[in-house]
Formats: C-alpha cells, sequence, structure tokens
C-alpha cells in the first residue's frame, strides 16, 4: 500500500538527515492515507474557492451550505443571492458561477483528469477566475491522488515547517529530498499542527 511504503522512506529520509523532531513525531504516527474526494472535479474546485483564506472551521459550514446549493438548481435566479447568503464573498460568488458556467471543467471525471498531462491540467484550471497555484495543487493532491505535491505557500505547511524544520531554508529544493512522497510529507505537517 503507498500510504505504509511513503511513511518507511519518510522515516528513512529523516533518520538520515538528521531531522529529529519530524523523525520524532512520525514514529508516534502511523501512516497517513491520501483521502481522495467523492465530489464531482467542478463542485471539487468550488470546494477548494471556499476554502481559501478562511479557517478550517468557517470553511466547512460554509462549504456544508453551498454543497446543499449546488445539489439544487444552480441555475435559478436567486442562485447568486443564495450564495452569498450561505456566507461567500462577492468575489467568491463570480467564481463559484464561473466555474458553473465552464462546460469543459463539468465534464471532465478523475478518469479523463488522470490521463491529462500535468501542464495542461495546471493551464485548464488556472484560466479559471478564482483559481490559482495552492488550487492546483489542492486539486492534484486530493482529487488525483498525486503522492509528490507540497504546496509551499499553504499558511499550515509554513508553520510545520517552523516547527520541524526551522534550521533549513522553506524552498523547492530542500523539500525535493523528500521526492516522491511530499503529499505524504504535507499531510504529516499538517497534522502536526493539531
Amino acid at each position: 500500500m503507498e500510504s505504509k511504503e511513503a511513511y518507511k522512506n519518510l522515516v528513512e529520509i529523516s533518520k538520515k538527515k538528521k531531522f529529529e523532531a519530524l523523525t520524532n513525531y512520525l514514529l508516534d504516527l502511523e501512516p497517513i492515507t491520501i483521502n481522495l474526494s467523492s465530489l464531482t472535479f467542478v463542485h471539487y474546485l468550488i470546494s477548494v474557492v471556499v476554502s481559501q483564506q478562511l479557517s478550517t472551521k468557517a470553511a466547512r459550514t460554509i462549504w456544508l451550505r453551498v454543497e446543499s446549493l449546488l445539489s439544487k438548481s444552480t441555475t435559478s435566479r436567486n442562485f447568486k443571492e443564495k450564495l452569498r447568503e450561505a456566507g461567500l464573498s462577492g468575489p467568491k460568488t463570480q467564481y463559484v458561477i464561473g466555474l458553473l458556467s465552464n462546460k469543459e471543467l463539468c465534464q471532465l471525471d478523475r478518469k479523463k483528469l488522470l490521463i491529462m498531462p500535468i501542464e495542461d491540467f495546471q493551464k485548464l484550471l488556472l484560466a479559471n477566475k478564482g483559481i490559482g497555484p495552492w488550487s492546483v495543487q489542492m486539486a492534484r493532491m486530493f482529487f488525483l491522488g498525486d503522492p509528490d505535491i507540497l504546496p509551499l505557500n499553504d499558511l499550515g505547511i509554513k508553520h510545520a515547517h517552523q516547527n520541524l524544520f526551522h534550521e533549513h531554508p522553506m524552498n523547492e529544493e530542500f523539500y525535493m529530498q523528500f521526492s516522491p512522497w511530499r503529499t505524504y510529507l504535507s499531510l504529516i505537517m499538517w497534522r502536526s499542527l493539531s
């Protein structure tokens, strides 16, 4: 199983490189799995937009309201108003409507996306307002299950880096040593904050 292999390799790397804080944390953990979203692709992207720049708790509350609206007619005249009432800002409301209006996105499923070149996947997503590099990384991690993504600009990752690797620079080069298991490292880093 991939999660066990990732865990074993991350422990080996951590011990070899003498990352004591990470090693100690890993030895108290069980392997972590990547939980793939069961949403449609466009609904997953909407959930990512909803969660941007919000606390986990606030994002969850707003997402549950928005998800309920998505299960009904999204073409009604007052849909935009209902999104605002659900807690979305004006710009996020526009982003959600834009994503729902994108016929290409609405027709894509996991199977099609998995065979799409990474550059095309990134270009497709970044062409939509409200979707930036972080959103693309989240989609690759939690919709496609890519095992090798580490979102350097994520606030949680930045905090975890200070706790686990404070003596080392926080950059792509430093984290390359954890490839091809950086998604698993990200999950571990996020969990270390709780």
